[in-house]
C-alpha cells in the first residue's frame, strides 16, 4: 500500500502526538511529586517521560523511512487529557491512558500495519504497547502506595529500605521520616512495589 494513502501513517502521526503530551504531561507530574516532597518518585515520573519522548521519536522515524520527503504535513484529530488533581488521583489517571494505549489502542494500530503491509511498524506498536502496561502497572502501584499510605511501609516483617540520594540502606518496617546520612527527608527512598 502507498504509505500516503495509508491509515498507518495517521495512526503514526497521531502516536507521536500522543507520545510527545505524555512526555510533557509526566514532565510536569514529576514536578509535582518532587513540589510534594517525593524527590525518587519525582525521578521515575522523568524516567517515564524519557521513556515516552523516545516512542515519539521512533513514530516520527517511522513516518519520515516510509514516507520520505513526502511528508510535509499531517493532519491529527484526537483528543488528549487534561489532568489536575490529588498526586494519587492523577497517577490513576494516566495508569488508565496507559493501559488503553498498552491494551487497546497500539494493539488496534499494529494489526492495521500489518494488513496495509507495514510489518516493521506493527512491530514497533507491538512492542511499545508492551512498555506502556508496564507503565500502567508503575503508575497503578503508586496509586495504590499513596492511597493506602503503604508507599514507604512493609506488608510483614523487615524491609531494607535504600535511600536514592546517599545510598543510606535502613531496615524497618517503615522507612525512616528522614535518612540518617543526607538528612532528606522520605520521599527520597526508593519504592519497593513488592510492600505497596
Amino acid at each position: 500500500m502507498d504509505f500516503q494513502k495509508s491509515i498507518t501513517k495517521e495512526n503514526l502521526a497521531r502516536s507521536f502526538a500522543a507520545e510527545c503530551q505524555e512526555g510533557a504531561r509526566y514532565q510536569f507530574l514529576a514536578e509535582k511529586a518532587q513540589q510534594e516532597g517525593y524527590q525518587y518518585i519525582m525521578t521515575f515520573v522523568r524516567s517515564l517521560a524519557k521513556n515516552e519522548m523516545s516512542h515519539a521519536k521512533m513514530f516520527f522515524q517511522a513516518i519520515n523511512e516510509h514516507g520520505g520527503d513526502k511528508v510535509q504535513n499531517i493532519d491529527v484529530k484526537a483528543g488528549y487529557p487534561f489532568r489536575t488533581g490529588e498526586l494519587a488521583d492523577i497517577f490513576k489517571m494516566e495508569a488508565e491512558n496507559e493501559r488503553m494505549s498498552g491494551e487497546s489502542i497500539y494493539p488496534k494500530f499494529a494489526d492495521i500495519a500489518r494488513d496495509e503491509g507495514f510489518d516493521d511498524v506493527a512491530e514497533l506498536f507491538d512492542l511499545v504497547s508492551k512498555v506502556e502496561i508496564t507503565h500502567k502497572n508503575i503508575l497503578t502501584n503508586f496509586y495504590t502506595g499513596l492511597k493506602k499510605g503503604t508507599l514507604y511501609k512493609c506488608k510483614s516483617g523487615v524491609h531494607a529500605f535504600k535511600c536514592d540520594e546517599c545510598g543510606t540502606i535502613v531496615e524497618g518496617k517503615t522507612a525512616p521520616k528522614t535518612c540518617p546520612l543526607c538528612k532528606n527527608g522520605q520521599g527520597y527512598f526508593r519504592v519497593d512495589f513488592s510492600i505497596i
